[in-house]
C-alpha cells in the first residue's frame, strides 16, 4: 500500500500507544516520514497530528536557539573558525531575514522572541522544544509576563507551564494576566495608568471594502459598560420585532450613537449589566486580588471595584466557591426572585464547558447532560453550559458527553479521544 499497511504490525503498542511514548526528535520524524494516513483508522490519525504539532514545536525551539546562537557570531565567511562575541551583533536579525527572505519587522520578531524564550524565560524555550507547549503558547508566555522583572516572569511561568498545553491561548493568557496582576498590583496599576495615556481611536479600511472603527487602550470597566449598554439595546431592539441580527445591531448602534442619530423604537434599559466576578475581600477594600468582567478577562481590583461601584442600584447575586473553585452555592443577594436553577448552573460553569471554549455562560445554553426525552433530570448533576456552536457539536453524530460529577464534564469525541473539562477556576 506504499507504505505501512498498519502501523500496529510495526511497532507492538499500536501507533497510539507508540507516538505518545516516543518525545519529538530524530525518532519520532522517522516514524512520522514512515506513516500512511490511509491505512489509520480516525482515533489513530488524530494521534499522528498530535506528534506532528510536537515535532514542529521541536523544530521551532530549534530554530529559536540556533537563530539567537548566530547573534554572537563574528563576521566571518565558509572558512571562519567556530567563535563567539561576548554580546549579540547589531544587525544579527538582518542576517536571518536575508537568509529566510523574510521582511524587518518579521525578522527582528523572530529574533527577539528567540531572546526572550533562550534567555530570559529558558523553561518554556525547553517545553518548547520538548513538545510540551507550541509555538503561540510560548509567545503567549513572553508576552504577557514582559514587563515583569525576569526572576518574576519565570517564577510565574513556572507556575503555569505544567498546564500550559492543555489550555487554549486565551485561556492561557487570562490565568497568565490575573497571576500578574496578583504578584505586584501596585505596578500592574502603574503599568495601566501609562497605557491609558495612550488610549485612542483607530480607523482604517478593511480588505472587502468595509471600514474598522475602534477604541484602543480604553478604560476597562468604562469600555465594559459601554459594551453592555449597546448589547442591552440591541436586544431591545430585537425584542420589539427587528429582523436585523444581535450583532448587526450592536454594529448598527454603534454608528448611531457616535453619529448622534440614535433614536430608540422600544423601550429601553438605563444601562446594560456588567457581570463581576470579584473576591469579597476585594469588594470590601481589604485585599488587591484581581476581580473579572466576565467576558472580558482579570482586571485590577480597583477597576472590579468601580464596575461593582457602577452597579452599586442592580439586583446582586452571591456566589460561594470551596477551595478548588467549584460552584457551592449561588442566590441574590438583594433581592429574592424565584428559585435559580439556571443562574446557579450559569454562576457554576461560568463559560461553555468544552474544551478551550470561553463563550460567558450568559451567553450560552443551558443543556441537559442525559436528555430530558431520554429520562435526565433538571438538576444540576444533569445541567451545564454550552454556547450555541458547542452544543450543536455536542449533538453530532458520534459525539458523548457525560458529567461524572457536577460540573465535571467528559467528552468523548466521534474519533474516539477524550478529554476531561473540571469545574471552572475561581
Amino acid at each position: 500500500m506504499g507504505g505501512l499497511t498498519r502501523l500496529g504490525r510495526v511497532f507492538e503498542e499500536g501507533v497510539a500507544g507508540k507516538l505518545v511514548q516516543l518525545p519529538p526528535g530524530a525518532e519520532l520524524a522517522a516514524v512520522l516520514d514512515r506513516i500512511d494516513l490511509a491505512a489509520l483508522n480516525g482515533f489513530e490519525v488524530v494521534e499522528v497530528v498530535k506528534a506532528i504539532s510536537r515535532q514542529i514545536a521541536h523544530y521551532q525551539a530549534a530554530l529559536l536557539a540556533a537563530a539567537w546562537e548566530s547573534a554572537f557570531c563574528p563576521p566571518g565567511d565558509e572558512t571562519s573558525p567556530p567563535e563567539r562575541t561576548d554580546r549579540p551583533e547589531e544587525f544579527a536579525a538582518d542576517e536571518v531575514r536575508f537568509a529566510l527572505a523574510l521582511t524587518r519587522r518579521a525578522a527582528d520578531t523572530l529574533m527577539g522572541t528567540a531572546c526572550q524564550l533562550v534567555e530570559r524565560l529558558p523553561a518554556a524555550h525547553a517545553a518548547l522544544r520538548s513538545g510540551r507547549i507550541d509555538l503561540a503558547r510560548a509567545r503567549v508566555l513572553d508576552e504577557e509576563t514582559a514587563a515583569l522583572p525576569p526572576p518574576l516572569a519565570r517564577q510565574l511561568v513556572d507556575l503555569v507551564l505544567p498546564a500550559a498545553g492543555g489550555w487554549t491561548t486565551g485561556q492561557l493568557r487570562a490565568r497568565l494576566r490575573k497571576l500578574v496582576i496578583a504578584a505586584d498590583p501596585e505596578a500592574a496599576a502603574q503599568r495601566q495608568r501609562e497605557a491609558l495615556t495612550r488610549r485612542r481611536i483607530e480607523h482604517g479600511l478593511d480588505q472587502d471594502g468595509t471600514a474598522t472603527l475602534a477604541g484602543c487602550h480604553l478604560p476597562p470597566e468604562r469600555a465594559a459598560a459601554a459594551a453592555a449598554r449597546i448589547d442591552a439595546l440591541a436586544r431591545a431592539a430585537k425584542r420589539s420585532g427587528d429582523t436585523r441580527s444581535l450583532d448587526e445591531l450592536r454594529a448598527d448602534l454603534f454608528l448611531e450613537i457616535l453619529n448622534g442619530h440614535h433614536a430608540a423604537t422600544a423601550p429601553a434599559p438605563r444601562v446594560g449589566g456588567v457581570e463581576l466576578v470579584v473576591p469579597f475581600a476585594t469588594l470590601a477594600g481589604l485585599g488587591a486580588h484581581p476581580g473579572e468582567i466576565k467576558g472580558w478577562g482579570p482586571v485590577l481590583a480597583e477597576i472590579a471595584a468601580k464596575v461593582a461601584d457602577q452597579q452599586r442600584d442592580r439586583s446582586w447575586r452571591f456566589t460561594v466557591v470551596d477551595g478548588r473553585g467549584a460552584v457551592m452555592a449561588h442566590g441574590p443577594l438583594r433581592r429574592r426572585p424565584a428559585a435559580g436553577l439556571a443562574a446557579f448552573v450559569q454562576a457554576r460553569d461560568r463559560t461553555c464547558r468544552a474544551p478551550g471554549c470561553r463563550v460567558p455562560a450568559g451567553r450560552s445554553d443551558l443543556d441537559h447532560t442525559v436528555a430530558w426525552e431520554s429520562g435526565g433530570s433538571t438538576t444540576p448533576a444533569n445541567l451545564g453550559v454550552l454556547c450555541r456552536h458547542c452544543h450543536g457539536y455536542k449533538h453530532s453524530k458520534g459525539v458523548r458527553l457525560s458529567q461524572p460529577t457536577p460540573g465535571t464534564f467528559v467528552w468523548r469525541t466521534r474519533l474516539g479521544h477524550t478529554y476531561t473539562v473540571g469545574p471552572a477556576p475561581p
